[in-house]
């Protein structure tokens, strides 16, 4: 999956408050520094956000990916808004990440993926933060989603789920397991079909929050999806109630709040996956641009159908153009958008 046609030298240069102008412009943007091997620098990271600069999500994903690929780095610490990085060689093996915080270990984990899957031997990490928060995927998307998704262009990954964590204590844990693989194309152009499957997390909270989110469910599926419903009950370091739905390359997720009904947090994951299973994607508009990285890693033409162009996506496509490590086309067919990479 090595990739290394960028910068003949030089450093790229990123600029973070372009396109959707969040974090994902900086995990995008380091996990491709390493995965070619050449030096990045990011700069108006977050800029258009109230508290601009790297918040403790996000510098961890900077000292993750530094100490994975034992890179060089300036501007590491709370509140920069601009990263230096230089890596050297990417080394597997056991790793502990721990955000500090109810920041999303997903995110994380999406990022030091695709560079874990270069290394020379596999890697056992253990990432500690949030499992279920929002503005992220859940847990059990990313297992089951996304994994599913990154399992077709080779990568061969694993994980699973220690202890849940919530906004704001966090206190999650995960540990994940990552192979060294060979990056191979794929496409995404049909639905996969089968059972619908539904977790629902309720941790210090009444029986009854998830017995009637169960219930929403499955009435507002019934005619349309086989539902395969589980329900966890557990332990975190607070309260807190989640909700992942997911089939194939689709997914929705829904997150308890206090004053909302359970009927409705379930009702609206329901009809959002619904909505995503009636536009005939293959992948859904959040799947589609975790997915990008991989179709430039492929020796060859990807393809994937989803059924939005989001800024998510339209950002990490000019990410990855820059590096010159692939370049893509997106055209509209039957109500839906095929996005195709070519290498460069």
């Amino acid at each position: 999956m090595s990739m290394d046609k960028a910068g003949n030298g030089k450093i790229v240069e990123i600029d973070g408050s372009a396109g959707e102008g969040g974090g994902q412009v900086l995990r995008t943007s380091l996990s491709l520094s390493c995965m070619q091997g050449i030096p990045a620098r990011i700069c108006n990271i977050r800029a258009g956000r109230s508290n601009a600069g790297l918040a403790r999500q996000h510098l961890a994903v900077v000292n993750a990916l530094g100490k994975i690929s034992n890179a060089k780095v300036k501007g590491a610490q709370l509140g920069s808004t601009c990263v230096e990085f230089e890596p050297g060689g990417i080394r597997g093996g056991e790793y502990e990440f721990d955000i500090g915080s109810a920041g999303a270990i997903t995110l994380l984990a999406q990022a030091i993926l695709p560079v874990l899957c270069n290394a020379k031997e596999g890697s056992r990490i253990v990432l500690k933060g949030g499992t279920h928060v929002k503005g992220a995927p859940f847990w059990d998307y990313f297992e089951n989603v996304f994994l599913g998704c990154a399992a077709k262009f080779g990568v061969e990954a694993g994980g699973k789920l220690k202890r849940a964590g919530f906004y704001p204590k966090g206190g999650g844990e995960i540990e994940l397991f990552v192979k060294p693989c060979k990056i191979r194309g794929a496409d995404f152009l049909e639905q996969k079909g089968g059972k619908t499957k539904c977790r629902i997390y309720s941790c210090g909270l009444p029986a009854h929050v998830a017995q009637r989110e169960k219930g929403a469910i499955e009435n507002a599926l019934a005619g349309n999806a086989a539902i395969e419903t589980e329900i966890i009950e557990c332990k975190a370091a607070c309260a807190g109630n989640a909700i992942a739905i997911w089939e194939g390359g689709l997914g929705a997720c829904g997150l308890g709040e206090v004053g909302k009904k359970a009927e409705n947090v379930a009702q609206e994951a329901a009809m959002y996956f619904l909505g995503e299973k009636r536009s005939k994607a293959a992948v859904d508009s959040h799947c589609a641009d975790q997915l990008l990285l991989y179709m430039a890693g492929a020796n060859g033409k990807c393809s994937i159908r989803t059924p939005a162009v989001s800024n998510h996506l339209k950002t990490n496509m000019r990410v990855i153009e820059k590096f010159k490590a692939a370049k893509f086309s997106v055209k509209e067919e039957g109500g839906n958008f095929i996005v195709t990479s070519e290498v460069m």
